[in-house]
């Protein structure tokens, strides 16, 4: 992983906004230039148009295919599960003058589910909260 990560040069990064629900990075490894995401995955997935199918082949995502997505993060947080994506994408210019990072056309790494329990005092803040009126 060292050797990895001393292969590699953070070009810009672009901190989590709650607005944009996301976090990005532009990366140099060797001659490419790479900018991934993560974040909330509504809002990545809308930043997507390819996949990687379960074989490794990047497909474009057409409307039946994101409608599979959504079905599998709707399925997650239902269960309660925070859903987060990741997508990337290569890129031939890091554009070093503009503020913001490539965020069109993207393809989506994959969608995980976290469980993200509420603290064992958040119960007793809200009961707290209730209380007070």
């Amino acid at each position: 992983m060292d050797e990895l990560k001393r292969g590699c040069q953070i070009l810009q990064v672009e901190a989590f906004n709650s607005e944009k629900k996301r976090s990005g990075v532009s990366m140099r490894r060797g001659a490419h230039i790479h900018v991934h995401w993560k974040g909330a995955a509504e809002m990545i997935l809308a930043h997507c148009s390819q996949f990687y199918s379960q074989d490794g082949d990047k497909q474009m995502l057409d409307a039946q295919a994101r409608g599979q997505i959504r079905a599998i993060i709707e399925k997650m947080a239902a269960k309660s599960l925070r859903c987060i994506a990741f997508a990337h994408k290569e890129v031939t210019d890091p554009q070093p003058h503009e503020s913001s990072l490539e965020d069109t056309e993207l393809t989506l790494l994959g969608v995980v589910g976290l469980k993200d329990p509420c603290r064992p005092e958040v119960r007793s803040a809200v009961e707290s909260c209730k209380n007070a009126g």
